[in-house]
């Protein structure tokens, strides 16, 4: 009984402790100027405005450009960002964060849904909205995140989601920004955990495709019926939700992380007429003749991973976005690590940029890029007129670590970059103030 009370007490814990106390941030309520700051847009073709001004009405940037903006409404706020740099929100893509929050609790634990073939999900409708997690993310200088549902053979609908609001609804861009497949390995392992043999996995490999091939038969079999005949097609949940998919406006994301497995998953994709996006990516610098006759993006699934062969160069993981970008591959960072660690973000680019990646570059390659691949660049990704306030002012140079959001905005509302983590850094700020061994006092955001 009492190791019960124990057990119980700790699963009430970890559910209390996944439950954010903090408010949504209020809607944007007079004009706001940011002046004096480094502006970076994250836009091809341009460079970094040393000492300029962006601002923004109503949740929606409104001018951007050198020096001091010409007028100013009377009402606006002006924040100085003299010393500061402007960038655009940090865009995660394969993102779990508001599934999952404490992955021992199965109650928190919303990744999966029940079957293997569910098209019908949607990850935005999983989410909590009041997650921990969240303003974690935030603090790292993610605004925007894509989550992919997970398991199974089509997982469901990848979803574009802003951090901040008080409901999922409100936190929902896009609900449908692709349909997320887990491409089998179509090249056996050989690694001595592996217990089946070569002969085996290919078998399964094969058998594994024909019914992926089998499954897009039946929903676009539907799709032709219902569009000849919507009245007499009988109803069918999963395949309503892949019509835009079968007919190539929505993108499949096949998960695939070695050159056969790309190569394959690709081939199949084009030969369906589908609009193909690879994520994980290990092994598609091998594959450039492919991609770029396609034009296939690819979502690297974290630059601080290990190689898969063992044959590859321990620098092959960190090397790959540079190369992929050399041969003109379009593509984005992602972490490909559990939503705690989806601050990190700037921190894969850094690395990226570490082994021959051009700064500016990995810049979109965390903003405009993957917002570009995931359907939603037209709205946010990069600071231009007429798109989402989504930004943040930051010290330090972007990409460094001791670069360190100060202010975000998302959609215009100032969002709290405040945690769990930073409250008890207070606390304990406080405990040393009160026996004499203050540490310095870190300086206050704009």
């Amino acid at each position: 009984m009492k190791t019960c009370a124990i057990m119980l007490s700790l699963f009430v814990a970890s559910i209390a402790l996944a439950q954010s106390e903090m408010p949504a941030a209020a809607p944007q309520d007079t004009p706001i100027a940011i002046v004096n700051a480094r502006i970076d847009q994250a836009v091809s073709g341009t460079v970094p405005i040393a000492r300029g001004h962006v601002v923004f009405d109503k949740g929606l940037v409104v001018s951007v450009g050198e020096g001091d903006p010409a007028s100013l409404p009377a009402n606006c706020q002006k924040i100085d960002g003299a010393g500061l740099t402007v960038l655009p929100g940090f865009v995660n893509t394969g993102s779990m964060l508001g599934l999952v929050e404490t992955l021992q609790v199965q109650a928190t634990d919303d990744r999966v849904e029940f079957g293997a073939w569910r098209p019908e999900v949607r990850a935005c409708v999983a989410v909590n909205p009041d997650s921990n997690l969240i303003p974690v993310a935030r603090a790292g200088g993610v605004l925007t995140s894509c989550l992919f549902p997970q398991g199974g053979v089509v997982s469901g609908h990848a979803s574009v989601m802003r951090l901040d609001g008080w409901t999922s609804e409100d936190q929902t861009i896009l609900p449908r920004a692709g349909l997320v497949v887990q491409w089998p390995v179509s090249e056996p392992i050989t690694a001595p955990w592996m217990d089946k043999s070569v002969e085996d996995q290919k078998r399964d490999a094969q058998k594994n495709m024909k019914e992926i091939d089998r499954f897009f038969d039946q929903a676009k079999a539907w799709a032709d019926a219902h569009e000849a005949d919507p009245t007499g097609t009988p109803g069918d949940l999963r395949f309503q939700n892949m019509v835009e998919v079968v007919r190539g406006r929505e993108p499949v994301i096949l998960t695939a992380n070695s050159p056969g497995s790309i190569e394959s998953a690709v081939l199949w994709a084009v030969r369906r007429g589908l609009k193909p996006v690879i994520w994980g990516g290990m092994g598609a610098d091998q594959c450039v003749p492919l991609l770029k006759k396609h034009g296939v993006p690819v979502l690297v699934a974290g630059t601080h991973r290990l190689p898969r062969r063992s044959a590859g160069s321990i620098d092959d993981v960190y090397r790959l976005p540079a190369r992929l970008y050399t041969e003109g591959i379009p593509f984005a960072i992602a972490t490909g690590s559990d939503p705690s660690n989806e601050r990190h973000l700037p921190d894969h680019a850094a690395t990226a940029v570490a082994y021959g990646l051009p700064p500016d570059v990995a810049l979109r390659a965390i903003t405009r890029d993957p917002a570009t691949i995931m359907g939603v660049g037209g709205k946010l990704g990069s600071i231009e007129t007429g798109k989402a306030a989504t930004l943040q002012l930051v010290s330090g140079t972007p990409l460094e670590m001791t670069c360190e959001p100060l202010v975000a905005f998302i959609d215009g509302r100032r969002v709290d970059l405040g945690n769990h983590q930073t409250r008890l850094d207070a606390k304990y700020r406080e405990k040393y103030r009160r026996m004499g061994k203050l540490p310095p006092v870190a300086k206050p955001a704009p």
